[in-house]
Order: C-alpha cells, then structure tokens, then sequence
C-alpha cells in the first residue's frame, strides 16, 4: 500500500511539475521576441556595428542538459539566444529561444531531450559574424541567409572567439534607427542648401538691380557723345573709344539682365504678360535684330517662315528673349562662311501623339561646331560652358539656353537640343497656341518635342 503511495505521490508531483513548466513556456511564447526589444537603449549614433548591439549573454557548453538551457531561459525575458562554445570559446552552436521552448511545449520532446546534451538540439551552422560588421551589412547578411538567422539570431565574435548574441530583431530596430538618422541629416542638409540658394538668389537680385543703375548711366552718356548729340568731338580716335565704351556696357547690361530673370525665376517666378501673337512677325523682328551681328560675323542669316500662321498667345518680349538668345547663339558658334536658319511650323493638335495641342514649332539650325550628347546636358545646365577653343573666343554666362528652355516651359511648351560635333546643332523651340502658364520649375505638360 505504502508502494502505491509512493509511486501515486511522485507521478503527482511530476505531473505538477509540469504543468508549471507548461504554464511558463506558454507565457514566454505569448510574444515571442518582445523582451529582446528590452535588452538595452540604441547604440549612440556613429556606433552603429554588430559589437555595439550584441548581448553579452555567458554561453553554454555543448554538454550542459537541454532542461537546464530551458530553465536559463525562462529566468531571464531579456535572451534571445544562447551560444554554445568549445573550450576556446569559439562557436559551435546556437540555441534559440523561441525554437527551443517551442520544441519544449510538446511533452514527447521534453521527455525526450530533458536530459540530454544542449548538441542535440543547437543550430549546428549558425551566422557568425566580427564585431566590428556594419549594420547595414549585417541586415544584409541576415536576409542572405534567412531561416535560422532570423528565428534563432547570430553569433559576434571578436577575432574569433566568442562576444555575445543578438536577434534579427533587433537589427530590424536599429536599422530604422539608422535610416531615422539619414532622413534627419538629409532634412538638415536640403534645409542648408534651400537657405544658400535663397541667400545667393537674394544677392544675385540686388547686385543685379545695384549695377543696373550704374551702367544705364554709361549708356546714356555714352550714347550722347557718340552721337555727338552736344557738339563734335574734338579728336576721331575719342568717338572710337566712346563707341566701345558703349558696346561693352550694352553687354555686360545683357549679361545683369539674364542673372536677374534667372534670379527672380527662382525667387518668385518670371511673370507673363500674355497678348495675342504673330508668330511669323515675332521671328521676322527678332532676325533683323540679329542680322547686322551675323553679317559682322561672316555667317548667313536664312528663314523658312511660312506666309501664313495662326495667331498664339504668349508674352512678346519673353518669345523674342528666346530667338534672340538661340539666333545668337547659333552665329556665336558658327565659322565664317556657316549657316543659321530659322524654321518655323503649325502642328496640328494630336499629330504624333494623341491628344497633344495644337502648337507651334520654332527651328534653330546652324552649321556650327556642334556638341556632343554629353555636352548637351551641360550646355542646359546653368553657368554650363563647353570646353573649346570657339566658346573660349566669346563672351557668356552659359545662362542662354537654361533660360531659353525655362521660358518655353512657362508657356507650356519645352526645348530640345539634336546636335553632331562638326556638323551642327538644331534647337526646337515647341509652342501651344494657347500658352499654359506654368510656375519655372515645375514639370510642365509639354508639347512632343518629336512633333
């Protein structure tokens, strides 16, 4: 009787035993991984590697009793992981927490492996990685691998031996943590680089108002003598001077002008005064302006413009700045002896793309020096200036053709370069009929520049 006391009394005490190891593991397993997310504060910013997050948990040998392992593990929340070394403390092995308590939830395997060595349960090949691992890389290396890495976790050693462990976890976290920091430094540095522009833009708008004043005073004066408007000048070589003090100062006035537009387009944008257009008499006007410097400079001056075309709207001065700047352009870096044609085109609505108004479309051909398709983005580019030894004979602040193209882009239209080194260069200038005022620096809807 005695007997059956005993051997009824101590399955009791077992069977009681194990329904408090149940109603551990249960607890632990309720939210896997949330007490890793405890295991200490985000490393200080700049320290971001596999050393600085790895858990200095004390490993286990390969021999120590699974049960022990589970019990270690249901005392301390904060393990995500345990390592297993040799006696040089190099890694062997890991245990995860999550799989091993898991395994420990189903009765047969705890009567199993209770007592037997850790070996038989631990992740033989785990990820092992140096401390001294990037956590980018290390996010990387953990989404290489996958499976066990990212249940189980990771190994960190320190020239081999063995540092501590960690979980996909909390790489996961630091990793926002660190894409936080990029986005905080990439916030600071656009808000840097906004204040400079508007700093520059501000300058380049007041010195351009400031050195205006000055050099309409030169023109005037200057403008009087050579027209001798008060008297004769007494010596011929005086009116030749006076006649390059007035050209040079009509140039650089050209040059304040282009910085100021380019100032207030980025500022406040360029306002459009916008009236009904002849297309045909804006380009007949602009090549008269154009004619005596082309004639000066050895090159013809031809035009394809049409009889007829319908009327536009658009802001006069700011389409002549375009052609001007283009024609300009176009016989500023053409040879002696070389051609520049104006070409001018109807399209009509939906020719080539469906949908697309009807527009004009502006040619500039020359048979200059002609650049290359890497030269193209920068001859766009503002201040952009192509290296030879033609552009190196004149005068410019590159801002010609960004301006030009930014213009057409207020109208609703947009500019496109087709050029050959030596053969020349074509710029199409593309108009709506009905001009689509757009603020500078927007992403315009654009007529087809294939039309």
């Amino acid at each position: 009787m005695s007997d059956l006391f005993d051997r009824s009394g101590g399955t009791m005490m077992r069977q009681s035993r194990e329904q408090d190891l149940d109603r551990l593991i249960a607890l632990a397993l309720a939210a896997p991984g949330e007490a890793g997310a405890a295991v200490g504060d985000l490393p200080a910013p700049g320290d971001w590697r596999a050393g600085a997050i790895a858990l200095r948990a004390a490993p286990i040998p390969a021999t120590i009793q699974c049960m022990d392992v589970v019990d270690r593990f249901l005392r301390d929340p904060a393990l995500p992981a345990l390592a297993v070394v040799d006696g040089q403390e190099r890694p062997i092995g890991l245990v995860g927490r999550t799989h091993l308590l898991y395994e420990f939830a189903r009765p047969f395997i705890r009567d199993l492996y209770a007592r037997r060595p850790i070996r038989e349960l631990m992740a033989p090949d785990p990820l092992v990685v140096d401390e001294g691992t990037g956590i980018e890389a290390l996010g990387a290396e953990i989404t290489a691998v996958g499976g066990g890495a990212f249940s189980a976790g990771f190994v960190v050693t320190v020239q081999g031996r063995y540092l501590g462990v960690g979980s996909a976890l909390d790489v996961m976290r630091r990793l926002v943590a660190r894409m936080a920091e990029h986005n905080r430094a990439l916030d600071r540095a656009v808000e840097e680089a906004e204040r400079a522009n508007a700093a520059k833009t501000a300058f380049l708008a007041n010195m351009s108002h400031e050195l205006r004043t000055p050099l309409n005073a030169v023109l005037g004066f200057s403008e009087i003598i050579l027209s001798q408007m008060l008297g004769p000048v007494g010596h011929a070589r005086y009116l030749e001077y006076v006649g390059d003090i007035h050209s040079s100062a009509e140039h650089l006035l050209s040059l304040i002008n282009d910085l100021l537009d380019v100032a207030k387009a980025d500022a406040t944008g360029l306002p459009l005064d916008i009236e009904p257009l002849d297309p045909t008499g804006l380009a007949a006007e602009t090549l008269r302006m154009v004619a005596p410097r082309a004639e000066k400079a050895g090159v013809v001056l031809a035009a394809d413009l049409p009889e007829r075309m319908p009327m536009i709207t658009g802001d006069r001065r700011r389409l002549r700045q375009i052609l001007l700047n283009l024609l300009s352009n176009a016989v500023k870096f053409t040879p002696d002896g070389g051609e520049v044609r104006l070409i001018l085109e109807d399209v009509p609505a939906g020719s080539g793309v469906p949908g697309a108004p009807a527009c004009i479309r502006m040619m500039v051909a020359d048979t200059g020096i002609g650049m290359s398709a890497d030269q193209i983005p920068i001859a766009l580019s503002r201040f952009g200036q192509i290296d030879s030894s033609l552009t190196r004979r004149h005068d410019g602040t590159g801002l010609g053709l960004p301006l030009s193209r930014a213009l057409a882009e207020l109208h609703g239209g947009g500019l496109t370069i087709d050029s050959t080194p030596g053969f020349g260069t074509t710029i199409t200038v593309t108009l709506p009929h009905r001009a689509m005022v757009r603020p500078v620096g927007t992403d315009p809807v654009k007529a087809d520049p294939g039309l």
